[in-house]
């Protein structure tokens, strides 16, 4: 043998006594609890939770609650703020750690009710292993799931205290306890946020704020065959609206804008419309965007392109974006450092188009870190939603090793 052979084969021996090893104790257990996540998920997900589904999200809210008092938590229902459906369930359990943490999740889907008839829960085996269909069961029921049983893997030992907040508005842009999460958070060692991840798994460098368009459209009406002429079309004046506004949208990455609905109050066809309402959605970086979106925005509508049409526009804030600061990227070095042991890889995306309660909880000056759900896909559209469930075993051990490392 070489002296150069020599000396690599004393490296890569080297390198491999030096690899890092999973908690077998930890791992062997988060393996084992795997496969009770999907009957978790199948109960998640037979109760429909449209936001503003008051039912589904009373009956839910009840399991929530059933499932950690069971687990020793201390259950709190709290009230959000006017506007919303549906209590937000704090469970709080106190330990003989040293960190304070905050895990969260949402009950609430974009889905309303009889998309279950249409999509019903179901197991299915794939080319990459078992996925699990039904609706909203990436975003978030997914989330739901993984915390429910990362906290049977825990010891009093592993936190001060833990805190659990499932809300439900977070589809509608959490106004409701969106403010509510930014106060629980004071305080906390880290915040850990639940929502579903992609696959390939990833971590993300950040969530855009999201926003609410609106601009009001007024004319006059007139009998639309008679005397047209005499009346205001404010339809036409909406397609100018947009055909004036449709490049303010940067493409991905960037600032995203698109208009995405149309009302009318009272809609004829042989009438003049005088009244149209256009609504659009607005993802921004930081707050400055926002301002600068406006100000394009009035300078785009100033002068109507028809005639005596009346045009107002307004900007609502919904929820604040989230950016990864210092501290944050210690906790996605932590998260990376982990799933290394298992032999995985968790690469850090740009920030993403999706709005989150990441961007709230990070106003309270706090660690967050966001993506801890399953990996799922379809979620936000109207094909099959599903997650993979292959990575159960995976997501348990990185979040109960996140909370052991962050409250011990």
């Amino acid at each position: 043998m070489t002296r150069l052979m020599f000396v690599a084969c004393a490296l890569l021996a080297s390198s491999a006594l030096a690899a890092p090893r999973p908690d077998a104790a930890l791992l062997k257990a988060a393996t084992a609890e795997a496969p009770a996540v999907t009957a978790t998920l199948k109960s998640l997900v037979e109760v429909e939770t449209g936001s503003g589904d008051a039912e589904g999200l009373e009956t839910l809210g009840r399991y929530l609650a059933g499932r950690f008092s069971a687990l020793g938590g201390s259950i709190t229902r709290v009230k959000p703020l006017p506007g919303t459906v549906g209590d937000i369930i704090v469970a709080r359990w106190q330990g003989s750690g040293s960190g304070k943490l905050l895990l969260l999740a949402h009950m609430d889907t974009v889905y309303q009710k009889g998309a279950l008839a249409k999509a019903p829960f179901k197991v299915v085996d794939s080319p990459d292993g078992p996925v699990a269909y039904g609706p909203g069961i990436a975003d978030d029921k997914s989330g739901v799931a993984v915390i429910l049983h990362t906290l049977p893997l825990l010891s009093p030992r592993d936190f001060a205290e833990l805190t659990v907040v499932i809300n439900t508005d977070e589809e509608r842009g959490s106004i409701g306890s969106g403010p509510i999460i930014t106060d629980m958070a004071k305080g906390m060692t880290a915040v850990l946020s639940f929502e579903p991840t992609a696959r390939p798994e990833v971590l993300v460098n950040g969530t855009s704020g999201t926003n609410t368009v609106i601009v009001t459209i007024t004319g006059k009406s007139a009998h639309a065959g008679g005397a047209p002429e005499s009346g205001i079309n404010a339809l036409v004046e909406a397609a100018h609206v947009i055909e004036a506004t449709k490049d303010l949208d940067r493409g991905p990455g960037k600032r995203r804008f698109n208009w995405t609905v149309v009302n009318q109050d009272r809609g004829v066809r042989n009438i003049i419309p005088n009244n149209i309402t256009l609504i659009g959605d607005l993802r921004t970086s930081t707050m400055a965007e926002v301002d600068q979106f406006r100000a394009e925005l009035a300078e785009r509508l100033k002068l109507p392109a028809v005639a005596g049409a009346k045009v107002v526009a307004e900007v609502k804030v919904n929820r604040p974006p989230f950016d990864v600061s210092a501290a944050s990227r210690a906790l996605i070095e932590d998260a990376q450092a982990i799933y290394a042991t298992l032999g995985q890889r968790l690469p850090l995306l740009p920030r993403t188009g999706g709005g989150t309660d990441a961007g709230y909880a990070a106003l309270a000056g706090v660690p967050v870190l966001e993506s801890l759900g399953l990996p799922g896909v379809g979620y936000h559209t109207t094909d099959a939603e599903y997650v993979y469930l292959e990575s159960v075993p995976s997501r348990l051990y990185l979040a109960a090793s996140l909370i052991r490392k962050l409250g011990r």
